[in-house]
């Protein structure tokens, strides 16, 4: 079933002035930036790029993706959670856009050790999807962390167009929502605008520490757009 009815805001409490600001100048920087890399946290120019909170937000994720199985593009590889569980999966080749270099490096190291077979393609989404073919995927996993003020809690619909020609028709989309459990209008129509007509999701549970500074909810939507 379609979800149409957003329950509540997302209770999302990380940006203000000084960090639009700061966004706005954010993507010339991020391909050289230094990522900082611990067990439960991936951090770039301060700011929190994935947390291992995510872990069954991402598992399920990997699993919508995995679903048609055949080829998969995942577009960013943060601290390769939904990486791992897309190997788990049968699929037929796992492809990986990563922006940042550092980053990029762990997901070449990934790739060397992965089951199924990686091609590592490293760039912004912008410059690296428009060469690859049409219709070309079963699966797409979209994950990759706002750099604009316009892409605050909306970074992944530009992406749908270009995820409307990636995929093969039946192909799934999913991608992190920022919603908690139902698509806002604006979501909605942003799908059907790209092409897309099978919308539909599932509540994840999820349980994010108390000082997270990007999520609060105790449930993330894992989108399922069918082409």
């Amino acid at each position: 079933m379609p979800l149409t009815d957003r329950e509540t805001t997302p209770d999302i409490a990380w940006h203000d002035d000084r960090d639009l600001t700061f966004r706005a100048r954010l993507k010339g920087k991020w391909p050289d930036a230094a990522a900082k890399f611990t067990e439960d946290a991936l951090t770039i120019c301060g700011h929190p790029v994935m947390e291992r909170w995510e872990e069954r937000y991402m598992k399920e994720l990997a699993r919508i993706a995995a679903s048609r199985r055949g080829r998969v593009l995942e577009v960013g590889f943060g601290l390769g959670i939904s990486a791992s569980f897309l190997q788990r999966h049968t699929i037929g080749e796992h492809v990986i856009i990563e922006a940042n270099r550092e980053v990029f490096g762990q997901a070449e190291r990934f790739a060397a050790a992965a089951r199924v077979p990686v091609l590592p393609l490293f760039g912004f989404w912008e410059d690296v999807a428009p060469r690859l073919e049409s219709g070309s995927f079963s699966g797409i996993l979209f994950d990759t962390y706002p750099l604009a003020p316009s892409e605050v809690h909306r970074n992944h619909f530009p992406f749908f167009n270009e995820a409307h020609r990636l995929l093969k028709p039946g192909g799934v989309l999913t991608y992190y929502s920022d919603e908690i459990a139902a698509f806002s209008e604006t979501h909605l129509s942003c799908l059907k605008s790209a092409g897309f007509a099978r919308i539909g999701g599932k509540a994840v549970r999820v349980n994010p520490p108390p000082d997270c500074k990007y999520w609060k909810s105790g449930t993330i939507l894992a989108p399922i757009v069918v082409k």
